[in-house]
């Protein structure tokens, strides 16, 4: 008898994760959202046949800002206030996530195709020059938008996004479980069921989650809950084996001539690769500003959005230097 009542609630507990893995939008045809904005106002705009949502906040020249893998637009809440007060913010939730369309077939979430779709955007919201600011999986759309369509780009600004093919490629634990259709579910499930919050945000804050304070953890956990909400196993595998599928624009990368700016922790989960790419970054681009952060975790946007906003608006101010030769490599020393 007991053995049964363990499976019964066993079978329970599968059908309510299956249930919550399966009820995401995969078309939001309505733009309906989730929840609202904290800073800013919900968009959309129909590239494509796709939806995709994002909030626009401030006001001044536009800087398109691209969160990593996994997260929703929320990823910038911390730093919007900060750059808000000059320029006008578009932070969009990339195919795949958030309140975006998340389509199970003829899309491969791969870098260029984002790319794609994100220059698209652009040109639908009659953008003719923008700056682009990207973190991780957002920061290599960046960097493969300034390669391969220079003529949309005015800056960039990139926190450890990849620019060349990496052997290490991240993500390996999560791959295993979403590659399995029915196991995949079920993982997606417990994501989206918010029980596993707390945990996931720890991993995403690293060795800084000790240092935070009880409010900035909540505030944290509340942004990482909102990526989860939203979760597809359909777009978060294929997000997961990005730097697989993904087309190598090494060669295309050595090209870029727009000022960038990359971003990179002294104690991010991925320092071996972001240094690499830094260090590919400084030896190719003629106009480019290396910044590690002491102290840093991957997503330094989460961990310190007043010190990184300060990086980013007095390189933003230095404008388009296109001919000089900056080539400055820094290591932030107070923080």
């Amino acid at each position: 008898m007991k053995l049964k009542n363990m499976c019964l609630i066993l079978l329970m507990f599968t059908w309510v994760f299956l249930n919550s893995s399966c009820s995401y939008r995969v078309k939001n045809d309505r733009h309906e959202i989730y929840s609202k904005p904290k800073y800013g106002i919900d968009k959309f705009v129909v590239v494509q046949g796709y939806n995709l949502h994002y909030i626009e906040a401030g006001e001044g020249q536009p800087i398109l800002l691209i969160p990593g893998a996994f997260s929703t637009y929320r990823h910038w809440n911390r730093i919007i206030p900060y750059l808000s007060t000059r320029y006008k913010l578009l932070c969009v939730d990339y195919l795949g996530v958030g309140d975006s369309d998340k389509p199970r077939s003829g899309f491969g979430y791969t870098i260029e195709e984002q790319t794609d779709l994100i220059v698209k955007m652009i040109e639908a919201l009659q953008i003719s020059k923008v700056r682009i600011f990207g973190v991780s999986y957002g920061g290599a759309i960046a960097l493969n938008l300034a390669a391969r369509y220079p003529e949309k780009v005015d800056m960039i600004i990139s926190i450890e996004g990849n620019g060349i093919k990496h052997q290490n490629a991240p993500y390996k634990p999560m791959k295993g479980f979403l590659r399995w259709p029915v196991v995949g579910e079920i993982f997606t499930g417990v994501i989206r069921s918010g029980i596993a919050d707390k945990l996931v945000t720890k991993s995403v804050m690293g060795k800084a989650w000790e240092e935070m304070s009880e409010a900035e953890r909540k505030e944290i956990i509340g942004i990482v809950s909102q990526n989860n909400k939203t979760a597809s196993r359909v777009s978060w595998y294929r997000i997961s084996r990005t730097i697989e599928t993904s087309k190598d624009f090494t060669d295309e990368a050595k090209t870029i001539q727009t000022p960038v700016l990359y971003l990179y922790g002294g104690n991010s989960t991925y320092h071996d690769m972001a240094e690499t790419n830094a260090e590919f970054l400084k030896a190719h681009l003629p106009n480019v500003e290396i910044v590690r952060v002491k102290g840093g975790i991957h997503d330094l946007e989460l961990q310190k959005p007043e010190e990184v906003a300060a990086i980013v608006l007095e390189f933003l101010k230095g404008g388009n230097t296109e001919g000089q030769n900056p080539r400055v490599h820094l290591t932030h020393p107070g923080f």
